[in-house]
């Protein structure tokens, strides 16, 4: 008889998540990507539960979630409704929460961003509507705006937030313009752990100064549509996270080695058809 070898491996814990939560996040996640803004009246109960396939106490559950957190309020009467107060989500709403994310992941999601983001840039170029330049634009502004109200003073974490929701709407208006659902879902399970980093990371404003530059220099890649100046601006964008990180916890990402790796599949990429510069343009 075949001795047994019992397993070494050590399952972890499984973290459950209530029907509720799951409602809240896609409410939040709407809020971080811009589609509904603050002072917007949410759909009614009945719409709304009927929209997110979910029972009208689910619904109502995830509602005082979001109350409580202050993201949206609920106003009683004929004119009243559930609507949005607030696009500062807390970490306990992203759908990661921070304290549940070892350091080693966090680094392994800027590694993989790197190899990423540039590719996902080119094909917003190539595909990006005038709506889709808007978006972008939009968040560019917020981050402009986030650094002028904050110069001379000390970053606070309405700060950081703000900064982390500009870079979210960015990416995630990048991602669209790519017109790949797929490519937005794989982007939104990025962002929502790049968004920790933000927050431990981006704190002085010469950081944050630096990121607006580098967004809007981004921009104005895609719309360009030249590929190598996309390379060179997510490059330079995503390196300015990467820095402050850095500083933060006195590790070493592997930067050189990827981005030798990223300059490599940028070349096989570049025989990619001519991105559609007309897109981008219009949007100008």
């Amino acid at each position: 008889m075949a001795r047994i070898k019992p397993t070494r491996f050590e399952f972890q814990p499984v973290q459950l998540v209530r029907p509720c939560e799951i409602v809240a996040y896609r409410i939040t996640e709407a809020i971080s990507a811009g589609d509904v803004r603050v002072g917007e009246r949410l759909p009614s109960e009945q719409d709304f539960s009927a929209q997110l396939g979910v029972s009208r106490p689910t619904l109502r559950e995830a509602i005082k979630l979001l109350v409580q957190a202050g993201i949206v309020e609920v106003v009683p009467g004929s004119s009243g409704g559930i609507f949005v107060t607030s696009e500062q989500i807390p970490s306990d709403l992203s759908g990661v929460p921070l304290l549940d994310l070892p350091l080693d992941e966090l680094e392994n999601t800027l590694e993989a961003r790197r190899l990423f983001e540039p590719h996902i840039a080119r094909l917003a170029a190539m595909y990006g509507t005038p709506s889709d330049f808007e978006r972008m634009r939009s968040a560019v502004n917020l981050s402009a705006e986030t650094v002028k109200r904050f110069r001379g003073r000390k970053i606070t974490n309405e700060g950081a937030q703000l900064m982390t929701l500009a870079s979210t709407r960015f990416n995630v208006a990048v991602a669209r313009a790519t017109q790949n659902p797929m490519l937005v879902k794989m982007m939104d399970v990025m962002l929502r752990r790049i968004e920790m980093v933000r927050m431990l990371a981006l704190r002085e404003l010469p950081d944050i100064s630096v990121s607006t530059q580098t967004l809007a220099s981004s921009l104005t890649a895609i719309e360009s549509g030249d590929p190598q100046q996309i390379d060179q601006a997510t490059a330079d964008r995503i390196g300015v996270l990467e820095a402050a990180w850095e500083r933060a916890t006195g590790k070493r990402l592997r930067r050189r080695a990827l981005t030798q790796v990223a300059g490599a599949k940028s070349n096989i990429l570049g025989a990619a058809p001519a991105p559609r510069k007309a897109a981008g343009k219009k949007a100008s």
